[in-house]
């Protein structure tokens, strides 16, 4: 009798690890653990970078705009440095260095 005493004492053991082992794994490995918010916490912090960086642009988009609609001298300036437009009756000179030969 006392071996069946001594089985019924210890048989919850046995289930008690295998619950503590489910638990570590969940806690460590789980896709809501410890590593997988680690993994999370580098893709927030890269996404933010990210972000900052799309805020700055739009930003210098936005004073484009406003210097754009703020009157003709941006737009003519723009003009003559990304196209390469000149007034009428103005005259154009290319400056041809010798020395830079482009093969």
């Amino acid at each position: 009798m006392a071996l069946v005493d001594s089985i019924k004492q210890h048989a919850w053991k046995p289930f008690a690890l295998v619950v503590f082992i489910w638990l570590q794994y969940q806690l460590w490995f789980d896709e809501t653990g410890v590593f997988a918010n680690y993994a999370l916490k580098d893709q927030i912090e890269n996404q933010a970078e990210l972000n900052r960086a799309g805020k700055a642009r739009n930003q210098v988009l936005e004073e484009e705009i406003w210097s754009i609609k703020s009157g003709m001298d941006s737009i003519e300036a723009k003009a003559r440095k990304e196209l390469g437009m000149i007034k009428k009756d103005e005259t154009f000179f290319i400056i041809v260095d010798p020395d830079n030969k482009h093969e």
